[in-house]
């Protein structure tokens, strides 16, 4: 038989069907792996406006605030949860918060980013080998509640009597006042001759 036979096609379609069946197969995980992480980021993205990451039990989040008020921030919430505050200690660009809240130790860690961007990370440990993303997502989320408070604080402002200052001129006397530019009637008006 030819291989342009009709009973030669049937075996050369099953091969290469095969052949396409298992190249799709093989690039499947590969197609999709894209696509599952879109899909777990876009997840991501609806679970809360303003919770930005969660990783191994850390919990963390950006403030466009500056360090000191993110500070204020952090110790209204670690009132208000009842933190056993044990030490705060200063690093290069921010500080480190050490407490403990019943059989859990807590690690609050503030890092300014910029002069007006500051990141907080909480870690809540159980023991050496369990962490608890649950908690550590709850004193985030009462970080940027006691925000709220932090910057709706009063704040002194100029009034406007206060940013405007009058300023008071005053001319050297020893030189003479430059003399003024008058109209005259006659040098507005010019005669045209023709």
């Amino acid at each position: 038989m030819s291989p342009s036979t009709p009973a030669s096609r049937p075996a050369s379609f099953a091969a290469l069907r095969r052949v396409l069946t298992l190249g799709l197969c093989l690039l499947a995980p590969l197609l999709c792996s894209g696509c599952a992480a879109l899909a777990v980021s876009l997840a991501g993205a609806g679970a809360g406006a303003g919770f930005s990451h969660q990783i191994n039990g850390t919990a963390s989040r950006t403030f466009s605030a500056p360090m000191d008020k993110v500070a204020s921030a952090t110790q209204i919430a670690a009132k208000k949860l009842l933190l056993q505050v044990d030490e705060q200690v200063p690093l290069d660009k921010g500080q480190l918060t050490r407490a403990r809240l019943s059989d859990m130790d807590l690690s609050l860690e503030l890092e300014s980013l910029s002069p007006t961007l500051t990141r907080v990370s909480v870690t809540a440990r159980k023991n050496l080998f369990l962490l608890d993303g649950a908690t550590a997502q709850e004193i985030v989320v009462q970080i940027e509640r006691a925000m709220l408070s932090v910057e709706s604080a009063p704040v002194e402002l100029a009034t406007r009597e206060d940013a405007l200052v009058p300023v008071q001129y005053s001319s050297p006397s020893s030189e003479p006042a430059p003399p003024s530019r008058k109209a005259t009637p006659t040098s507005s008006k010019r005669k045209r001759t023709i």
